[in-house]
């Protein structure tokens, strides 16, 4: 995408491009995608690894699991979400109007800032964990499930993961303004290689056994868990350590001046004390994710928690490819131009992104839905894992994968109301689907009887009303100009293609393999799929389609 030179000259006299410096928004956002994909391929194998060797009704793996959503939560609501989104915005200022120098040390000062915050953070996380009675005051609820003491260590062992993984966030974010996307891509690719690793040798170390079987095969899985546990805090080491030689050629790197220092210290108590209440609904679906995974341990049956996690680790891999990439790509690009109120250019950016992601998350989400059992089954049917929890754990796939396009959807939305300076009411609206998650997950499984596709619906519902709510402030709150894309003819044929492939190549699949087959016929439908999407697209005259097309043929002739 082609943006002009906006030209701003900061307090020490060079002149600082917030916006020329995102110029190649569409190659940067294929960057970032591939790299997205090599990470969540490689978490993808870290997460078969894992349940194969506990299995689909382990109970050390709930509390694993559990315990693990926790500094995840943190890390989301912190580092991902509302230290990374006020940071963005305000060193995009920043830069824009004292020059990067200022900027410089303003991130300087977030560091130590945020070092100090998540650091009081983890220890009072902490002790909480540790003093958690079993069971709810008053009602009883068994909120920990069958093995709190489980829940307990594990948490307290991986909590200090969220200091490591929020100064990366705050250095990856700085990078992302200063236009360096690279380092902070590749850095999850890295970690998770380690962490598969760290699975190989555990389970070289101490082989595999189903919890459950006796107290030998229990205690083995509890040792498994307290090593993995332990390479956590690795993880966020590795996480951190990637980045940081990208910071000198960033211009992040060095010492400022004592006078800069004095300003930009103030600056990050104000960008903090702004970004905190921003939290929720900088990370409304990771949030309502969190919400299901509780309450999977407390309402489910032993392994609900796991198979819950294994089928949303699936259902993010389109979202985190796609969505989150595209969003991460463009949140800077929408804040310089929110700094300079170029409206019509934000609204063109909002909807051009949309439409993108949508050409591949309806698809994404069709396919989950219609191959969710063989997908399953090729995945996590290993080891200790059995048929039994590939049947269970389809619907939630599915169900889950009816939340791909509004959840990526509703994160774009709130990150351009972050870049017009409105956040007040994607926090309200997030705060508010809260409990209403809640309740829905409380219905449908005390209610209704359902198993872990009762949780999974509810944070689909919720993901839906979330993007509903957030759509009519576009025009009103925010008073960006009308679409001149055509959104919803291009959305209807976004679909009409994504539907008419994924129909066809389920059909293949049931008439040729009565929907039981390998992984290699499973991979020819996939294909069939994807080749019968292009054909459409171009029968259908998809912009997104032909747009691609046109940058394939530009890169072979160049």
């Amino acid at each position: 995408m082609e943006v002009g030179d906006v030209e701003a000259r900061g307090a020490e006299g060079r002149e600082v491009d917030v916006v020329g410096r995102h110029a190649r928004l569409v190659a940067r956002t294929a960057l970032i995608s591939f790299l997205t994909l090599l990470s969540r391929i490689a978490g993808f194998v870290r997460e078969t690894k894992t349940a194969a060797l506990f299995g689909d009704a382990s109970g050390v793996s709930d509390a694993f699991i559990t315990a693990w959503r926790i500094p995840n939560l943190f890390r989301a609501l912190m580092g991902e979400g509302a230290i990374v989104t006020a940071l963005q915005t305000e060193l995009t200022r920043v830069d824009h109007e004292r020059g990067e120098a200022a900027g410089r040390a303003f991130f300087h000062s977030m560091l130590r800032l945020v070092t100090r915050l998540c650091a009081v953070v983890c220890v009072l996380a902490m002790l909480v964990a540790w003093f958690l009675p079993d069971r709810m005051p008053i009602t009883g609820w068994g909120w920990l499930g069958e093995h709190p003491a489980a829940v307990r260590e594990f948490t307290v062992r991986m909590l200090p993961f969220v200091v490591l993984v929020c100064l990366s966030a705050v250095v990856g974010g700085a990078l992302n303004v200063r236009g360096h996307f690279l380092a902070p891509s590749i850095a999850p690719v890295v970690m998770n290689l380690g962490w598969i690793a760290a699975l190989v040798a555990v389970g070289w170390a101490f082989g595999a056994g189903p919890a459950g079987a006796g107290p030998s095969e229990h205690d083995e899985q509890m040792g498994m868990a307290r090593w993995l546990a332990t390479y956590v805090l690795v993880a966020g080491v590795i996480l951190l350590v990637v980045q940081l030689p990208a910071l000198r050629g960033a211009g992040l790197a060095g010492a400022s001046s004592s006078e800069e220092r004095a300003l930009s210290r103030r600056a990050a108590w104000s960008a903090l004390r702004a970004g905190l209440p921003l939290a929720l609904g900088a990370a409304a679906y990771q949030v309502h994710a969190l919400v299901g995974g509780v309450l999977a341990i407390a309402l489910l049956p032993q392994g609900g928690s796991s198979l819950l996690y294994y089928v949303t680790r699936l259902q993010q891999l389109p979202l985190s490819l796609v969505a989150i990439a595209a969003t991460s790509a463009v949140f800077p690009m929408l804040t310089a131009l929110g700094e300079r109120r170029e409206l019509d250019r934000v609204r063109q950016l909002h909807d051009r992104t949309h439409l993108a992601v949508a050409y591949v998350a309806v698809p994404a989400s069709l396919g989950l839905a219609f191959f969710a059992e063989p997908i399953l089954a090729a995945c996590f049917q290993h080891g200790e894992f059995a048929a039994a929890g590939v049947e269970r754990a389809a619907w939630g796939l599915r169900a889950l994968a009816l939340a791909i396009l509004p959840a990526g959807a509703a994160g774009l939305v709130a990150r351009t109301y972050y870049a017009l300076g409105r956040p007040q009411t994607p926090v309200w609206i997030a705060f508010a689907l809260v409990f209403v998650n809640v309740g829905l997950s409380v219905g449908a499984v005390a209610g209704l009887g359902l198993d872990l596709e009762g949780l999974a619906w509810s944070t689909t519902i919720c993901a839906w009303l979330n993007l509903l709510l957030l759509l009519p402030g576009l025009r009103g709150r925010l008073a960006l100009p009308p679409s001149q894309e055509r959104v919803l003819p291009r959305l209807g044929r976004i679909g009409l293609a994504a539907g008419l492939s994924t129909g066809l190549a389920w059909a293949t699949w049931v008439a040729w393999l009565g929907t039981s087959g390998s992984p290699v016929a499973l991979m020819l439908c996939i294909l069939l799929s994807v080749g019968l999407y292009g054909a459409f697209s171009q029968l259908l005259a998809i912009e997104e389609w032909r747009e691609l097309l046109s940058r394939v043929r530009k890169r072979i002739a160049g």
